[in-house]
């Protein structure tokens, strides 16, 4: 389960004089608006792009039950005005902004907009015992130390709402991990068989400092294990992955994403094409030393086939230096970022394209290099049924031979490797279709944006359950979105005009 805000956000709050819960919609389920008569003085929302539709809709119930509702997340760090429509308070930047809404809220001055630079890291203490006591069990201990990237990668949201990396005090993430360990449910797993995951945007970006997290996590024996998400060019490093592995890291996520170098260059990804290691010798070399190796990987139907991206994934398949994905999308122009930004000034976004469907699953772009049919019918086997792509035996014998590989006898290794392994089996049976069509402006919305009460006005239903558009008919921006747009550049040869100036 991740992300943690609400964690953070609970911890920022004084437990002495308010009764805080969480409630985690991908752990409970979603929230029955309809039924629960719970009522608060003031609730926190916070989500990625997909999910802001749905904090609109929850912002309608509580709202109308009295609590006064601060958003924050993604689209109110990057368009807080607009998100002022919706919500009584919006928290543009880090959770840290949490502290000064609750004072203001005692005082009875609080101001539409806070800012908080998600870098500009506060003194506070997380308390894990909010989890236990809000029903959250996850089996792994979640923690952060570091917040943000020095990257700049242009599909990625971190340059425009962080813009650089900063660590949090050690002592301070030390004492997290006490908390944790110590707030554990007696029968848990993580009680009795520790497991961190740092949940940074980048672990590794602060080298010096990724050290002494590394020494904590070695010298603390309670700890079995840990994982982190590093960057590609990290696992070219030997010397350093041989330190973690003897500071008992089970598992990195790698940013890899594609081995379409085209891809990596138009998006910007410098650090995985540097020709000093080879990526797949680089992933051997780390699951020999008992070091899982997890990655995501992107798919760009704008310059690939539907054939040429399955392609790809059978070539994953039948590689044995290489695990499958931990889980595979669709780019999506996150709204917001550098690409996002230069395909709708060059007209190449697709038409009613909404927030919904940035859902790394839906094609959101005009101009494919394929027909749309195609695309269509392989996302689909991708997501509902990848065994049409890549055999299910194929992919059973590379767990057992990465099993095999890393030179374990631990279980709990053989269990980690396994699970990323199968991730995109064992998704696959857990993803409704929900009729898509997997084209943005088309997708059959979730039943949430249907539950609302009768006695609802037409003003409110357009306020808060009709999803919220990116662009128009002709694939222009909404009009909500022209006051964000950045001057135009010259556009390329062969593009569409927007003729959109803010």
């Amino acid at each position: 389960m991740q992300p943690i805000a609400g964690l953070h956000v609970a911890s920022l709050i004084d437990r002495e004089r308010y009764d805080v819960m969480l409630y985690h919609e991908d752990w409970h389920g979603p929230y029955d608006t309809l039924s629960r008569k719970e009522r608060y003085d003031v609730v926190f929302l916070s989500g990625l792009q997909p999910d802001f539709d749905r904090m609109r809709q929850l912002s309608f119930h509580f709202r109308r039950g009295g609590a006064i509702v601060v958003a924050g997340g993604s689209v109110c760090t990057l368009f807080p005005e607009f998100a002022t429509r919706f919500f009584d308070v919006v928290c543009s930047g880090g959770v840290d902004s949490a502290r000064e809404v609750m004072a203001d809220f005692e005082r009875g001055t609080l101001r539409p907009i806070y800012r908080s630079p998600i870098k500009t890291i506060s003194n506070y203490d997380v308390d894990y015992s909010v989890l236990a006591r809000s029903g959250i069990s996850p089996s792994v201990h979640l923690v952060e130390s570091s917040r943000g990237c020095s990257f700049k990668c242009k599909f990625c949201v971190i340059p425009s709402e962080v813009g650089d990396h900063a660590t949090y005090d050690l002592e301070a993430v030390r004492r997290a991990i006490d908390n944790a360990l110590a707030t554990a449910p007696p029968r848990s797993f993580r009680r009795w068989f520790p497991l961190i995951i740092f949940l940074d945007n980048n672990f590794s970006d602060d080298r010096s400092y990724m050290l002494k997290v590394c020494e904590m996590m070695r010298a603390d024996r309670r700890i079995r294990g840990w994982a982190a998400l590093v960057t590609q060019n990290v696992l070219a490093d030997r010397a350093l992955i041989r330190q973690f592995a003897e500071a008992k890291c089970m598992t990195l996520f790698a940013g890899i994403e594609s081995f379409d170098e085209n891809m990596l260059r138009a998006y910007n990804k410098k650090q995985n094409l540097s020709q000093k290691r080879n990526v797949l010798d680089d992933v051997a070399y780390a699951e020999g030393l008992g070091i899982g190796i997890g990655y995501g990987y992107l798919f760009d139907p704008r310059q690939q086939s539907a054939e040429r991206m399955a392609e790809q994934i059978r070539f994953i398949a039948r590689e044995p230096r290489l695990p499958m994905p931990v889980y595979l999308s669709v780019v999506a122009p996150l709204a917001g970022t550098e690409a996002f930004w230069e395909e709708l000034l060059a007209g190449n976004l697709a038409a009613n394209l909404r927030l919904r469907d940035l859902d790394g699953e839906s094609l959101c772009h005009a101009n494919l290099a394929d027909e749309p049919q195609r695309v269509v019918q392989f996302i689909e086997n991708l997501f509902r049924r990848p065994w049409v792509i890549v055999g299910r035996w194929r992919i059973l014998l590379k767990t057992l031979r990465r099993i095999a590989h890393c030179g374990s006898w631990d279980p709990i290794r053989w269990y980690v490797i396994a699970a990323a392994n199968l991730h995109c089996f064992v998704w696959s049976k857990t993803s409704p279709s929900m009729g898509r069509t997997y084209r943005a402006g088309d997708n059959a919305l979730d039943p949430q944006y249907f539950e609302r009460p009768a006695d609802i006005s037409a003003e409110d239903v357009e306020r808060y359950f009709e999803p919220i558009a990116l662009t128009d008919a002709d694939g222009r921006p909404a009009e909500w979105l022209r006051a964000y747009v950045p001057a135009a550049k010259p556009k390329a040869r062969g593009a569409r005009p927007l003729g959109v100036v803010a």
